[in-house]
């Protein structure tokens, strides 16, 4: 059973497909080549990405696109299988193969309802609305440099 689906084209003529996986721990990637007919399973899916079964968000943002140069993956999500908890903001520059604990953000460690939803702001800018701690909602605004170290 999967939910909460993010799909974007790649740049090897395919399709990837990141979705949360009600079996928990991990998130689900497919890609396709053929638009949508037939799935493979990604080499990254159900390893790459931890999650305690929840929303997550997933952008990809081009090189051209931000002060980087760089094409980047930008996910967030409760950086944990269980609890929601310790919302992150990760990057990935390999198209979603991997995601360095040293390209990411913790925005809050506390528990919360854990939904969230990124957005460029400008080239150098993201921002996130999320269900924190703190607040019903929460808006915050993150250079791209404080991620991608």
């Amino acid at each position: 059973d999967h939910r909460d689906l993010h799909s974007f084209p790649t740049r090897r003529s395919s399709d990837l497909l990141n979705m949360r996986d009600n079996r928990g721990g991990s998130r689900a990637v497919a890609t396709t080549m053929d638009l949508g007919r037939t799935w493979t399973e990604h080499l990254s899916s159900r390893k790459a990405l931890q999650e305690p079964i929840c929303m997550a968000s997933l952008i990809s943002v081009k090189a051209e696109e931000n002060v980087l140069n760089k094409d980047i993956l930008l996910f967030s999500n409760p950086n944990t299988v269980k609890g929601r908890h310790h919302i992150t903001i990760k990057a990935s520059l390999d198209g979603g193969m991997t995601w360095s604990s040293e390209d990411q953000v913790m925005l809050d460690e506390d528990e919360g309802w854990g939904y969230s939803c990124l957005t460029m702001i400008d080239k150098e800018t993201v921002g996130i609305l999320y269900e924190s701690s703190v607040a019903h909602m929460t808006f915050q605004a993150v250079r791209l440099k404080d991620i991608i170290k």
